[in-house]
């Protein structure tokens, strides 16, 4: 099945992350189009015989008008011409239309040439094959649209944040976002630091919408990758299968005010619920004890109890409960407030009722 996007938003914090978008296994590519293999190159199909793979001849190419790119191309690497977009494949990483004229490499002419988007679920180590350096290039014609691609002898674009992400064996995407304004709000822009696209699972627990809809892929700022990579861990310890979330990534307003929410960089996450091993589903809305440090329940208790494991962990640096008023009652909302640790007045974290409404 193939990644693929499509957005959706309920009540709450925050806007849904990007779900699936069908099932055929060759396409054009979209903008923000991904890969659904979650497997590991191990277990993976062969990677040989499309776009980016490597090739001795253009037969090796396993495609209609597929080109076995060899001058300059390390073990060659199949391409395609292009105009703005490329096909894609199921099992393989996305793909991206570049300018031949400006991309690094020996692409025959200035016209568009397929490559492979950088993918740490295809290569763990770089997001590339060897001699080929994950290099944020321009689509073909349209200059304004940026992401991650494979290719030849390139210096690596990755941050530090990314490495750091794909020693932990995070499936992921590093990407490109364009600043955008909230609805009303011009003079405010929403900006993601290091954006990637996190493949779910990780850690062998699901990333799934609030009404269980897989999300395949879930958009955030590197670092909240880091917190959402934490947040996986500690649930797969406590028996979770799924995490039932409401959003991260949304540019908007604080509810009430003219202040950007956390969600508009891309660093906070709504929790709905969550999914256990054994079939149950315990939800904030259904099994939070409201007002009390002792939950009866278990399922209550649980709720309780993970929330101040992440806090004292230092995961998120707020995490609003559904405490704080009725605008939470379904959910939790964690944050990466900048500062936050450093804040005398609050102990340098936050738990519970909020400073804020979000």
């Amino acid at each position: 099945m193939l990644r693929a996007l499509f957005i959706v938003s309920v009540a709450g914090c925050g806007k849904s992350s990007e779900t699936g978008r069908g099932d055929s296994v060759f396409h054009a590519s979209e903008d923000d189009s991904g890969w659904v293999d979650d497997s590991k190159p191990d277990s993976s199909p062969s990677l040989d015989g499309f776009i980016g793979s490597a090739c001795s001849t253009d037969t090796d190419c396993e495609y209609e008008g597929g080109v076995c790119l060899l001058d300059g191309f390390p073990n060659g690497m199949c391409s395609l011409a292009c105009d703005r977009t490329c096909p894609d494949r199921d099992g393989f990483p996305v793909t991206f239309c570049v300018d031949g004229g400006t991309a690094p490499g020996g692409f025959p002419d200035d016209e568009g040439w397929c490559v492979s988007r950088c993918s740490f679920g295809a290569y763990l180590e770089s997001g590339c094959r060897p001699d080929y350096g994950c290099s944020i290039e321009a689509r073909n014609e349209q200059p304004w649209t940026e992401t991650y691609t494979c290719l030849p002898h390139a210096t690596s674009d990755l941050e530090e944040c990314h490495y750091r992400l794909a020693d932990r064996g995070v499936d992921f995407e590093p990407t490109v976002r364009a600043p955008d304004s909230p609805e009303g709000h011009p003079e405010l822009t929403c900006t993601i630091e290091d954006p990637v696209w996190v493949f779910s699972p990780v850690f062998d627990v699901d990333l799934d919408y609030y009404d269980g809809t897989p999300t395949p892929r879930t958009l955030a700022s590197c670092e909240a990758a880091h917190s959402i990579a934490d947040t996986a861990d500690d649930a797969a310890k406590a028996g979770v299968a799924s995490i039932l979330h409401i959003g991260t990534y949304n540019c908007r307003v604080i509810a009430g005010t003219s202040t950007l929410s956390r969600h508009g960089y891309g660093d906070a996450l709504d929790i709905y619920g969550f999914r256990l091993i054994n079939g149950e589903t315990w939800t904030l809305i259904d099994h939070w004890e409201h007002d009390t440090t002792s939950p009866a329940t278990e399922s209550g208790r649980f709720l309780y109890d993970i929330a101040h494991r992440w806090y004292d962990a230092w995961i998120w640096n707020i995490i609003l409960t559904p405490n704080y008023n009725s605008a939470h009652d379904n959910h939790f909302h964690l944050d990466l407030t900048p500062g936050w640790h450093d804040l005398s007045a609050h102990n340098g974290r936050y738990i519970g009722p909020a400073p804020y409404t979000d």
